[in-house]
């Protein structure tokens, strides 16, 4: 029996270190000295070898590979196709980035228009794996896996043989509720998303249930809806603070991501309030903005560039070893603390 070939998800076990860091190490990032010595000896010692297009598959039809993603204008998106491109680049695999088009013919039109892509293989990525119900996501991935080997990155999906990658989102929203809550904030706004997008529902689940878990209030304000834009932000700010009595105002804001968390800003600082002082604020994403903003924006980092390495190095091994293991990662979040959460004024009393 042909040997399946060592992926990195197998390095990372043996040097026991996330496989980000292991994606790191291989593609030249950065990582600390130990963790560049175990990646690298536990790749000494299982025979790992980057995979290059001198290894591909004699029966792939197509010698290249799809990155299929919602959205190029959002920059974590953009992060995301950066990781993948390099890491096709280094192992000689050729790339092509599909940005579907979204529109009234629905899922079948969807999977159809990607199988037409002169691919081997796809990463997909956003509204592929996101939009529509779980029986909606599951029809649409089996529709495309029957035909080729694909990797998801976002929530996981039931039923479907493929390798999955996914922040644990409720992670990211209770890292930045409980930095709040240790400042002194009780009365926490979330704003941003779609509700049928399901990273955007699964991050407004782990809300209500860690401020549940804490006793702290909820109301169907807190809770505005929008979308993943600045424009989003600056609607839900100016609902938060124009239909709450003034008591029962937000005291911080936990925003969906960062371009949302944008436009919050806008909305608060043209409403006469400071952030941090009247307004805590913390994004999600550490867009290459988020520094720069007035004042910096504390947010969570997803490791969307290493998220695009490891899915790319995933694809090429199970197109290289011929077969498709189900299994999920489930990937490290940091929180990015800045100015914006008001850490730097201490704990105070709300």
């Amino acid at each position: 029996m042909e040997q399946k070939p060592v992926t990195i998800n197998d390095v990372a076990r043996v040097a026991e270190v996330s496989v980000a860091t292991v994606s790191r190490v291989l593609s030249g990032g950065s990582a600390s000295a130990a963790a560049r010595e175990r990646v690298e000896a536990a790749a000494r010692q299982l025979g790992y070898r980057r995979l290059t297009a001198e290894r591909r598959p004699e029966n792939a039809s197509a010698h290249a590979l799809a990155l299929v993603i919602s959205d190029l204008t959002n920059p974590y998106y953009s992060m995301l196709c950066a990781g993948a491109e390099q890491a096709a680049r280094q192992a000689g695999w050729p790339l092509v980035v599909y940005q579907p088009e979204v529109s009234r013919r629905g899922e079948d039109a969807m999977a159809g228009d990607i199988l037409e892509l002169p691919v081997c293989g796809a990463v997909l990525v956003g509204v592929p794996v996101e939009s529509g119900s779980a029986d909606e996501v599951r029809r649409r991935l089996l529709s495309i896996a029957q035909r080729m080997p694909i990797v998801t990155i976002g929530p996981k999906v039931e039923g479907v043989s493929c390798v999955n990658i996914t922040s644990d989102l409720s992670v990211s929203v209770r890292k930045s509720i409980a930095h709040l809550v240790a400042l002194g904030h009780r009365r926490i706004a979330f704003i941003g998303g779609l509700g049928g997008m399901r990273s955007s529902s699964a991050r407004r689940r782990a809300y209500f249930a860690e401020m549940e878990r804490l006793g702290l209030p909820t109301d169907p304000l807190v809770s505005t809806e929008a979308a993943h834009t600045p424009q989003g932000g600056e609607l839900s700010v100016n609902r938060l603070f124009s239909e709450a009595n003034h008591g029962d105002r937000p005291t911080a804001i936990i925003a969906i991501n960062d371009l949302v968390a944008l436009g919050a800003l806008r909305q608060l600082q043209r409403m006469g309030l400071k952030v941090p002082e009247d307004v805590a604020l913390i994004g999600c994403d550490n867009q290459f903005f988020t520094p720069y903003l007035n004042p910096p924006l504390t947010t969570v980092d997803l490791h969307p560039f290493d998220h695009g390495v490891s899915a790319i190095e995933e694809l090429i091994g199970s197109l290289n070893g011929g077969s498709q293991s189900a299994y999920s990662q489930i990937r490290e979040c940091s929180l990015i603390v800045r100015e914006s959460c008001g850490a730097l004024l201490g704990v105070r009393s709300f």
